[in-house]
């Protein structure tokens, strides 16, 4: 971006680049949208139904559930990937919907990166803004090179709202203002990212398949080995290393060890325990709970989890499991969780003894390994307030 205007303007700026991508391309599709009219009910089937929340497992622990809840309580229910994690009767897991939602991303190379979506590459356009004051006439230009990135974000959001409009729409349907964010670019800078996700938010609850499991499972140290294919893969986990370790920790404990995760962004390891069962997916497996709710579920005796540098951790945070992290790229990852959810985040010091790190861990009330410096001093008043 050229301009001496604050970097906080880079996310309004492309949202005006994008509206007039969208107005374009719309003007040519026939028949128009505006001469569609709502069904009496929504495909879905039921009304005052929300659109998904796509972003990462970790923001939406953090940031999502517990701005939903004034609308659960209001009646209205959501399309969820994991409707594990909200209140009894309210998550619709749609998995016909969601195949929509994941062709359309694939398609135009969108992932989920922070609260929300993202194109990539995660190189950004060029955008020229230009203003001008002449007297009383206020003129800004704004320009836009090597558009490629920006038109299939606006092809994404075209794509996605049709596809809110085929599931979710019906007469007497209000657009809301979380329908827009939720289907829009939204975390298009860092300054956007402060400002929208400068702190997290506690759930006033926990999932209903924490309280009560579907299954029984002993006290254990639980871990989980990180590989995902795209964006960030430098957090991915050594998974020798986390085997390893965590067969110590449960040693020095005198527990088992159980890994976490599935094998669409972890690593499941051969020679101990797993949540893992063949022909688990999305779907319940035989007895009748998904595999997400048997993981809660175990949780509830999970002593510590040896945690990857992910969004894993934030819902150790929300359960209240002790997490030893193996390792943090960003220093201020989990600062957020601080003043809400008083979590118990260590960092493991590899080259310290294991055992005495584990002792302080399950010792402390609460703990996080770094202190963000944009909470104090004069780093506020460099915050972009101008948005």
């Amino acid at each position: 971006m050229t301009s001496n205007l604050p970097a906080s303007v880079r996310t309004p700026a492309e949202q005006v680049h994008r509206l007039v991508l969208k107005t374009m391309l719309l003007n040519t599709t026939e028949p128009k949208p505006s001469g569609i009219p709502s069904p009496a009910m929504p495909r879905i089937g039921v009304k005052r139904v929300l659109p998904p929340y796509l972003g990462e497992m970790g923001f939406e622990v953090k940031f999502h559930l517990a701005r939903m809840e004034p609308w659960f309580a209001n009646g209205w229910k959501i399309l969820a990937r994991r409707p594990e994690f909200y209140p009894p009767g309210v998550g619709i897991a749609a998995p016909e919907f969601f195949g929509a939602v994941d062709a359309i991303m694939s398609a135009l190379r969108v992932v989920a990166v922070g609260g929300g979506i993202y194109v990539l590459p995660n190189t950004v356009s060029d955008h020229n803004i230009q203003p001008g004051i002449d007297g009383d006439l206020i003129q800004v230009t704004l320009q836009l090179s090597n558009m490629e990135r920006t038109l299939r974000e606006a092809q994404a959001e075209i794509h996605l709202r049709r596809l809110f409009l085929d599931w979710l729409d019906y007469d007497g349907r209000p657009i809301t203002d979380y329908d827009r964010n939720v289907l829009a670019f939204s975390e298009t800078s860092q300054a956007e990212s402060d400002l929208r996700l400068a702190e997290s938010l506690r759930p006033s609850y926990r999932p209903t398949a924490f309280e009560t499991p579907p299954e029984p499972m002993a006290p254990h140290v639980g871990f989980q080995v990180r590989a995902v294919p795209v964006m960030d893969k430098a957090r991915n986990s050594d998974p020798d290393w986390m085997a390893t370790t965590a067969q110590a920790i449960g040693a020095h404990l005198g527990l088992p060890v159980v890994a976490y995760g599935r094998p669409d962004g972890c690593v499941i390891p051969q020679g101990v325990r797993t949540t893992w069962r063949e022909g688990d997916g999305a779907a319940p497996a035989g007895d009748g709970a998904s595999h997400l709710a048997r993981e809660l579920g175990s949780l509830k005796t999970c002593r510590l989890m040896l945690s990857p540098d992910s969004g894993w951790a934030d819902l150790m945070a929300w359960l209240g499991v002790p997490v030893m992290l193996e390792m943090l790229r960003n220093p201020t990852t989990f600062e957020s969780l601080r003043d809400t959810f008083a979590p118990r985040i260590a960092l493991l010091d590899r080259g310290a003894p294991l055992g005495p790190q584990v002792d302080a861990l399950l010792a402390s009330e609460t703990c996080l390994p770094n202190v963000d410096p944009k909470k104090s001093g004069t780093a506020k008043a460099l915050f972009p307030w101008e948005y």
